[in-house]
């Protein structure tokens, strides 16, 4: 029986500092409740201990359920759920320095953490559909890309020395790859310095080639990733202000300072603007936290930029139906995220004179996409650039067009 409860019991660890005695069920990889914790002051940020706002917080790192083949995987692992997958490689991610120790077993985050150690890419090839697989089924666990949240396939890699984060969808043209590259170079071309840069690349599915992008870690021993959500997940907005205004106020409280966290969060609107990004949801931008100085030392670089572009859309709209997108974000329109940029005057608009050109060089390059479908697509970055500039004129786009 003694056996049975030293694999349910679990320490959370923050790197080697012990913060809490967690309770897992070693099946379905949830963690069941909090016993005891230890160290408050090192618990994930956005969490205070409850029971409920870790497994919160835990599930979260997991892959998604949703996440298009997913279950398949699991079967052939023969795993239950996404969470018991994460938890069988102890739950170590390259966003964070957590991580989930059995008791009974003595281990040393510099012996495990992915940052310093080498990991297989069996499980990533499998997650990818990519690579060479053990027929047998001997697939290591240990691999930092069962905590990779988000529904594209993607898988860490070591190129060099480095990690990278490879993302593919060998659906829509492969499209959102090349959108993330896209969104780097609209980034290059207004001169802002705080972004992912994404590189194409191509990988073998089913022997077809097919455009994967790749983007450099970002997190690293000193810095973890924290994202929007973590911050006001367990925080009850005030009716008199906005969720926009309260992921603000909250992160100023974590350490940041008011007019950082503005400056890129009006730019992130601008520019998803201009791409018709539909998934600037509050996993996918964030903040760096310093475990050293416990607090919020800078946003994070933006990413995830691939659902953009009517990726995913067999019609492309034209003219004033570019103002009808429906997003996932602060509001559930796009142009109505307007309403939150106080100050446009300050983007630098007409930089991003040669932005048409340069995505219909990288959809052509890089994608089987036919050449009417690139020449919409293109349309549709003229077309909101016109629109944006109507914005920063100072009309009032969200509202019909005769009341401008």
């Amino acid at each position: 029986m003694k056996a049975l409860i030293h694999e349910e019991l679990y320490v959370l660890k923050h790197k080697d500092l012990d913060v809490a005695l967690v309770y897992m069920d070693s099946v379905s990889g949830k963690l069941e409740y909090v016993i005891e914790v230890f160290l408050p002051e090192e618990l994930p940020v956005g969490c205070n201990g409850e029971s409920s706002q870790i497994a919160q917080w835990w599930q979260l790192r997991a892959i998604p359920d949703t996440r298009r083949g997913i279950q398949q995987v699991l079967a052939y692992m023969g795993e239950d759920t996404c969470q018991s997958l994460m938890l069988s490689g102890y739950g170590l991610s390259l966003t964070d320095h957590y991580w989930l120790q059995p008791v009974g077993e003595e281990l040393y985050w510099k012996d495990i953490n992915f940052y310093e150690n080498a990991f297989s890419d069996e499980m990533g090839n499998l997650l990818t559909d990519s690579g060479r697989i053990d027929a047998d089924r001997h697939i290591s666990r240990f691999s930092p890309s069962s905590s990779v949240n988000g529904e594209m396939k993607k898988k860490w890699v070591i190129r060099n020395g480095k990690r990278y984060l490879l993302k593919v969808n060998a659906n829509d043209y492969g499209q959102q790859s090349v959108n993330e590259v896209i969104a780097g170079r609209m980034h290059e071309l207004l001169g802002w310095d705080n972004y992912v840069t994404y590189v194409m690349d191509k990988i073998l599915i089913g022997g077809q080639e097919v455009p994967c992008s790749l983007n450099e870690l970002f997190t690293s021993q000193d810095l973890e990733f924290v994202s929007a959500y973590q911050l006001v997940k367990n925080y009850k907005v005030p009716n008199e202000i906005s969720e926009y205004e309260a992921v603000i106020q909250q992160a100023v409280l974590h350490g940041m300072e008011e007019a950082v966290v503005r400056r890129q969060l009006e730019y992130t609107i601008l520019t998803d603007f201009v791409l018709s990004n539909t998934d600037r949801h509050y996993n996918n931008f964030g903040f760096l936290y310093s475990e050293k100085q416990r607090k919020l030392v800078a946003m994070a670089p933006i990413f995830d930029t691939g659902n953009s572009l009517y990726y995913n859309q067999e019609f492309i709209p034209a003219k004033s139906g570019l103002l009808d997108l429906k997003v996932t974000s602060f509001c559930k329109r796009e142009v109505e995220m307007l309403r939150y940029v106080k100050e446009p005057t300050w983007f630098p608009i007409a930089k991003l004179e040669g932005l048409p050109e340069i995505a219909k060089q990288l959809l052509s390059e890089y994608t089987e996409m036919p050449e009417e479908r690139i020449q919409k697509i293109v349309q549709t970055i003229c077309r909101k650039i016109e629109y944006l500039q109507l914005f920063m004129d100072g009309r009032k786009i969200w509202k019909k067009e005769k009341y401008w």
